[in-house]
């Protein structure tokens, strides 16, 4: 099948969700206009469309024989839109919701969703009661792939793209069809909510065998998507929107029970997208660390920016900022999708594509640098998919002030906290599920598990055989504590290759990292003891070699010396109390195993960088890594400012093999709320770098200027000197 995908940069998402209430909907929207319209898209470099056949609210664009088309539809969208771009040569994109309808109460209310307390819930963002159909329900085959099959076969869309599916598939639900679907396959009851806080889950075996059972039942729809698709038009293309992230992944399960974790590649899409919602969300960061995963899956990828600040609106961001969400998106391997959104009668805003056509020429320019391009292995960060869904979440679990000193925190902090720091450091990295690791563990000069509490006992012997033969290796906190189902292991299974046997939790919700006589002296700061909160564990050492000791807070601050958590009494503003002197457990340790070493950190200090951006967590973090996998030893090695992404790609051509190393100068305005905006960017200057080669270098050029670099050759690496970075460069080495 010719996945055209990989090859269409620029591609455009019109959202078109109408209330049932809406006047004139494509009122405006005539033969002449769809051909108006598509003429705009060409001159704005447009190569594929997305556009609407059925939407949130439960409408077709089109007449339908099987949905209700909108009441207030005037004219066929769907059918005008997919002729005229047809008729001008660009690709056709069907967007259809799934799981959302306002009609089913009607006609089908045994589809919809049923809360504990009988009410019927509402679907995704909709503001109407009972519109959210259940997986488990009748729905799916009786109506919804119908419905998918025929908008397939009358409009013979390039692709299809679903939406309000998978990512909806969440919460608790008690209708008939799940009670009976989840008795036949487990042999128990649905339990009764209210549903555990996270990290409790897996204290409540019937929480955690209804997580898995509810989440395995997205991977049975996604493929029933895809074969629907097939069954109509081999060739038309699926995509899923959000699936294939590192923090939704998906298990297989058989007959009620768990076989599996699936990697991306085995739900049978045919490539990966998604809208990176929140509103007014930082894409950028999105963008760079979902990326870093999804060049790992061995499919093709792509993300939405979008002209306004939150969905549903009709403003118009910077277009600097559009240019530098493109270009982190070619700098980690995926593809441009804009949004747009029509008016209710069809219409759009010319200088909307005025605008856009600019950033796709700034675009145009650089996606030569990008075609035929990977990024090239260094550091591995461990993304377990179970430890995003599972366990404890990062940070501060208890003991800071709610209201004083609480942060926002998820089960991902840990790993999009590596790739914070290891982005503003400088150093080239991917973002692995466990699967893959281990197919590429060979590839790695380090590997970071970051606190990813539910693992494989695979992949932790895997690892074993990793630095037995030479790998470096860092592990944080609760790594491996339990499996990938949620159940404590009796054992350590980390134990050897640590060098340390980790037991029982210790009471204090802080601790303070107290460096050696070694490592202080690396640090700036080295005699301020480091502030930790977050789960730390006892210690036992066999083995490893203790950098750094973790103490207790003072004991005074417990008001029984059975240090429960009810004992604990507030010191400061948001809860802190100073260290004291008791040694409770080592905090950072290094282990010579076979031939090559481990460090193990003995807290949760990844997420806590991505929570507070600690400039003292970054030295230790810094100091930690260069200790184990020291700077003149790396692929690439930076001299940058800390907002200045650089990602490594690398190609074979005709005429022989390229590095390219891509520089995004990130630098967002000071706002007091949410929205983000990188609207002037300040100049960098005098970025220099250095890079491994298997040979000297035969040119050094600045893309897409075409200018060349001064640049020197030391035997095994080139020495470069990027004089400045205004938004966005590429240096093509070519060997």
């Amino acid at each position: 099948m010719n996945n055209w995908i990989n090859s269409t940069f620029r591609k455009l998402h019109l959202d078109y969700h109408q209330p049932e209430w809406m006047k004139a909907v494509a009122g405006g929207f005539s033969e002449e206009e769809a051909r108006r319209q598509v003429a705009m898209f060409k001159e704005a470099g447009i190569e594929a469309v997305e556009f609407f056949a059925y939407d949130h609210y439960g409408h077709t664009f089109y007449p339908s024989d099987i949905a209700p088309a909108h009441p207030g539809l005037q004219n066929d969208y769907t059918g005008l839109m997919s002729r005229a771009l047809k008729e001008a040569g660009l690709r056709t994109i069907l967007y259809l919701n799934a799981f959302t309808s306002v009609h089913l109460q009607k006609d089908h209310p045994e589809w919809l969703r049923v809360l504990e307390d009988g009410t019927l819930a509402r679907g995704a963002w909709l503001q109407h009661e009972a519109s959210q159909a259940c997986i488990s329900s009748g729905f799916l085959d009786e109506y919804y792939l119908p419905l998918l099959k025929e908008a397939v076969t009358r409009h013979e869309p390039d692709a299809v793209w679903i939406d309000g599916g998978s990512w909806t598939v969440e919460y608790p639900c008690y209708c008939e069809n799940c009670r009976k679907q989840f008795l036949e396959d487990t042999g128990r009851e649905l339990p009764l909510g209210p549903m555990p806080e996270p990290g409790e889950e897996l204290n409540s075996p019937d929480w955690l065998q209804w997580r898995l059972w509810r989440r395995g039942q997205i991977f049975h729809y996604v493929r029933k998507l895809v074969a629907a698709v097939k069954e109509v038009s081999p060739e038309t293309l699926v995509a899923e929107n959000n699936l294939g992230k590192y923090f939704y992944g998906l298990p297989l399960m058989e007959g009620g029970k768990f076989v599996r974790w699936l990697t991306p590649k085995e739900l049978g899409l045919d490539w990966l997208s998604c809208d990176p919602v929140h509103f007014g969300a930082n894409h950028e960061m999105i963008f760079s660390k979902e990326g870093r995963y999804q060049a790992t899956t061995g499919l093709t990828y792509d993300y939405m920016n979008e002209r306004f600040h939150g969905w549903g609106e009709w403003q118009i961001r910077p277009t600097t900022d559009w240019k530098l969400e493109m270009a982190t998106i070619l700098a980690v391997g995926a593809r441009g999708f804009f949004a747009d959104q029509p008016y209710p009668d069809g219409r759009l805003e010319p200088a909307v594509y005025r605008e856009l056509g600019a950033v796709h020429e700034f675009m145009k320019e650089r996606e030569p640098y990008a075609r035929g391009t990977h990024i090239v292995p260094e550091v591995a960060v461990l993304a377990s998919l179970p430890s995003q869904l599972l366990g404890p979440v990062a940070g501060a679990e208890w003991g800071r002030d709610k209201h004083w000193g609480a942060l926002p925190k998820s089960r991902m902090d840990r790993v999009d906290g590596a790739s914070q720091f290891l982005v503003e450091m400088g150093i080239q990295h991917l973002i692995y599920d466990e699967a893959t690791l281990r197919e590429q563990l060979d590839r790695q000069a380090l590997v970071i598990v970051p606190d990813q509490c539910l693992m494989e006992a695979a992949t932790i012997t895997a690892l074993e055989t990793y630095v037995e033969n030479g790998g470096r290796l860092i592990v944080t906190g609760r790594s491996g504590l339990w499996d990938e189902q949620g159940h404590r292991r009796e054992g350590d299974l980390f134990a050897g290759l640590l060098g340390l046997t980790r037991g029982a939790e210790l009471p204090a919700p802080l601790h303070y990292w107290q460096a050696g006589d070694e490592l202080a002296g690396k640090l700036a700061f080295g005699q301020i003891r480091l502030q930790a909160w977050g789960a730390a564990l006892h210690a036992a050492l066999e083995g490893a070699e203790p950098l750094a000791q973790l103490l207790e807070p003072v004991e005074e601050v417990w008001a029984d010396s059975r240090k429960r958590r009810s004992d604990w009494r507030h010191y400061t503003t948001v809860g802190a109390a100073p260290a004291g002197n008791h040694v409770a457990a080592p905090a950072v340790t290094l282990h010579n195993y076979g031939q090559g070493r481990v460090m193990y950190l003995n807290g949760d200090l990844f997420a806590l960088y991505y929570l507070e951006g600690h400039r003292l967590i970054r030295e230790w973090l810094d100091v930690c890594i260069n200790d184990i996998y020291p700077r003149d030893t790396r692929i690439i090695e930076v001299q940058k400012p800390l907002h200045v992404e650089m990602v490594l790609n690398a190609r074979s051509t005709d005429s022989g093999e390229e590095l390219l190393v891509h520089f995004l100068n990130y630098f967002a305005q000071k706002r007091p709320g949410y929205v983000i905006h990188n609207e002037e960017i300040m100049p960098v200057q005098g970025i220099s770098f250095h890079v491994a080669a298997p040979t000297k270098p035969s040119r050094v050029l600045l893309q897409p200027e075409n200018i060349e670099l001064a640049w020197k050759w030391d035997g095994t690496r080139a020495i470069i000197e990027l004089p400045v970075l205004e938004l966005h460069a590429i240096v093509q080495i070519i060997l």
